[in-house]
């Protein structure tokens, strides 16, 4: 059953190798002897995980548009965008997976202080 799918073949296969699908479902208890199935959750997979950036992709571009309100000279001059957990997490919960990461992520606002000057 280890065989692998055409990556750059114009087969339209999923990215994601047979062996790394037939192990997380191994993992789970799920044995299957056809490479069919396998394959199907292969480009399920595929679709979510670029499903999934996609809608963080659009979550990061609306916050960088978004104007601030302070003051018009703190708008970033370099348009690179850059994609934070917020992001991620936003477009994970639309889909049904809540995720929820550490204090200690950099992309927090409380990251670097104190505990007790965090609950102030």
């Amino acid at each position: 059953m280890m065989g692998s799918n055409s990556a750059g073949g114009g087969g339209g296969g999923a990215m994601i190798p047979d062996e790394l699908v037939e192990h997380y479902l191994g993992r789970s208890g799920f044995h299957c002897p056809d490479l069919r199935l396998t394959r199907l959750v292969a480009v399920a997979t595929q679709k979510f995980i670029s499903d999934i950036a996609s809608d963080s992709l659009q979550h990061c571009k609306a916050r960088v548009a978004a104007p601030i309100k302070d003051n018009k000279s703190k708008q970033p001059k370099d348009r690179r965008l850059v994609l934070t957990m917020d992001d991620l997490s936003k477009a994970l919960q639309e889909h049904g997976v809540n995720l929820k990461h550490p204090e200690y992520f950099a992309d927090s606002p409380s990251a670097g202080m104190a505990p007790a000057a965090r609950e102030e």
